[in-house]
């Protein structure tokens, strides 16, 4: 069985302005995730702010429920993970900070983002995570969208 990617990111920028950079990234790649919400409101907000917030610039990407297909590479949603029907070829799960989890599966490859100042990716979590038969990488943001693995 393969072990499942834990990427842990304690950032200090919006994570609004984080998540449009990474997914313009997504994008132009070869990769498809779903973006994980912990309510309908952050979702919609999250949405609307992918279409308009860059001038001549956005984010090609759905909400949980439409119809999705091929080129598509980006799914928004709201609630726990569990629920999803996922597709196949959608195997990353990035966490927003506003989101809470508790079990890691399912997904092969998980990105978790908190912030810094909410100080959750202390010494405690580090080590019980660590524990456990996972791939487990930790960055921390030190300047705007730059990272250093800690």
């Amino acid at each position: 069985m393969n072990k499942i990617t834990l990427n842990f990111y304690s950032i200090t920028s919006n994570f609004n302005d984080v998540l449009f950079k990474l997914c313009n990234k997504v994008v132009n790649a070869e990769e498809s995730l779903y973006v994980n919400f912990d309510k309908p409101d952050t979702k919609n907000n999250m949405d609307k702010f992918l279409w308009v917030s860059k001038k001549n610039s956005f984010i090609p990407h759905k909400t949980y429920g439409e119809k999705i297909y091929n080129k598509d590479k980006i799914i928004l949603f709201d609630g726990c993970y569990k629920k999803l029907h996922r597709i196949d070829r959608f195997n990353t799960l990035l966490i927003s900070p506003c989101v809470k989890i508790k079990k890691f599966e399912i997904f092969k490859k998980f990105l978790i983002f908190s912030y810094k100042k909410h100080d959750l990716f202390n010494s405690k979590i580090k080590n019980d995570i660590s524990k456990n038969n996972f791939i487990v990488n930790w960055y921390e943001e030190f300047s705007p969208f730059k990272w250093k693995k800690t």
